[in-house]
């Protein structure tokens, strides 16, 4: 009878609660977040916010996606015209396009600082390894939906740089035309193209990017966030997840919606440099010529800046084949990281791992830089100088890597420099000296290898301590 009562008094609430908790044992839940907690190191919080960031932008353009399919008819008479009508005519419709355009850019910029964040801290090591592969699963699937679609509103500039992204599949060896035909329907881009893109970007990639990223969220709930390694961190109490870091993570949250609402409300059609505009433009049409200077978005600029510098035939092989070799290499030694660094799975300092991520980034950043044509000083109708390309941007990322390296050194007592000294020789030799690319590539290699050698036998400095 007294617990009846006390039923009629609880609140709707409370009612609510008791009657999930009896049914799915919510209370454990509960109980679980509430003594879960986020390690507090000598390192920066900032990095365990980038994962919750990487999943709300990917939240808008799930939210964001639907909204545009409602309005969205693929076909070679529709594509063009729905967009066209999505953003001149539904209410609104040009802010969800740009929003569901700008979300997207900063999904991927979050998900890779997340990445090398991840890198550098060493979180990938034992027992994370499997959250590693999967976060770089994910990686890869935010890659598959840029290029899938950006070939939907069937405009000018989507169908050219379409084609000549799939058409580096041919490079593959054995299978590259098989692939090519499988990837467009057929040997040209055509409406059958756009079709296969239609599916995998609305089907496919959303069904597997659910999967993948319960899979990770999963392996994060059961192993908790990577704490700072033996040598980073004092013995601090942890901040809890439930209400603390939660709280902040929402607030972080409200953060971003307010700067992509002033993105969309400032650029909505994007900035306007390659790589990042989403004007409409013109209807593609497969009959008119494509005009110089088409590039991807600027995540694959890199990629697409490699293969230029490589020649038509190479060792034997195809110019791109060597290309993408390289390209599958680097992403082969990315994803095993945490079975190559062994002395990080024991706890130990890995200053040669930390060292590879800089020089990561100096690699990326150099050729995107040389996409992009900074300091060409094209004239109108005219390609950009690649020599005066190289110039300019070989001093930019000089001075940003010194900038860097400077900052490692003092505050961080990183001595262990050779991969990121390798990788700038390949710059300087490149850009300021005028050496060809890969014979230059081909010197930093050496250089990267006797670094190795010579420092293999070496106990390693400690590094990543806290900034004085």
């Amino acid at each position: 009878m007294e617990a009846r009562r006390e039923e009629v008094r609880a609140s709707v609430g409370e009612r609510l609660y008791r009657w999930l908790d009896a049914r799915f044992g919510v209370a454990r839940l509960v109980e679980f977040a509430r003594h879960k907690e986020v390690p507090v190191g000598g390192h920066s919080m900032v990095w365990y916010y980038l994962g919750g960031t990487t999943l709300f932008f990917f939240t808008v353009q799930l939210v964001s996606g639907v909204l545009l399919l409602m309005y969205y008819q693929p076909g070679e008479a529709t594509s063009y015209e729905s967009i066209r009508y999505i953003t001149t005519k539904v209410p609104f419709g040009w802010l969800i396009r740009s929003v569901h355009c700008w979300s997207a850019h900063l999904m991927i910029l979050s998900l890779v600082v997340h990445m090398f964040s991840t890198m550098i801290l060493k979180a990938y090591r034992k027992p994370r390894e499997l959250t590693w592969v999967t976060g770089f699963v994910l990686f890869a699937i935010a890659l598959g939906f840029g290029f899938s679609g950006y070939l939907l509103p069937w405009n000018e500039l989507a169908f050219f740089a379409t084609a000549v992204g799939t058409d580096s599949v041919k490079s593959v060896p054995v299978v590259g035309q098989w692939l090519l035909e499988v990837m467009r329907g057929g040997p040209d881009v055509t409406i059958n193209t756009l079709y296969r893109f239609f599916a995998l970007h609305i089907v496919i990639l959303p069904l597997v990017m659910v999967a993948v990223v319960s899979t990770h969220l999963v392996f994060i709930q059961v192993q908790g966030m990577a704490a700072g390694m033996a040598h980073q961190r004092p013995d601090r109490p942890g901040l809890r997840f439930f209400p603390d870091f939660l709280l902040r993570d929402l607030l972080l949250w409200l953060v971003c919606l307010i700067v992509l609402a002033t993105l969309v409300y400032l650029l909505p059609y994007g900035p306007g440099i390659p790589g990042m505009e989403w004007e409409l433009g013109k209807k593609a049409n497969p009959l008119t010529p494509a005009y110089p200077g088409i590039k991807p978005e600027w995540y694959f600029l890199w990629v697409y800046q490699l293969l230029k510098e490589f020649p038509p035939h190479l060792a034997g092989m195809e110019g791109p084949q060597a290309a993408l070799l390289i390209v599958t290499v680097l992403m082969g030694i990315w994803a095993l990281v945490p079975w190559l660094d062994r002395r990080a799975s024991k706890g130990q300092p890995s200053p040669k791992f930390t060292d590879l991520a800089i020089a990561a980034i100096i690699f990326m950043a150099y050729l995107t830089l040389k996409a992009w044509d900074i300091g060409g000083h094209a004239l109108p109708g005219k390609l950009p100088d690649p020599r005066s390309t190289a110039w300019a941007c070989a001093w930019i990322t000089l001075g940003i890597s010194c900038a860097i390296a400077l900052l490692r050194l003092l505050a961080y007592r990183q001595r262990w420099m050779y991969f990121s000294g390798a990788a700038l020789l390949q710059v300087v030799l490149n850009g300021v000296f005028g050496l060809d690319y890969l014979l230059a590539g081909a010197a930093a290699l050496v250089v990267a290898i006797a670094g190795v050698v010579v420092t293999s036998r070496k106990e390693p400095a400690v590094q990543l301590r806290a900034p004085k």
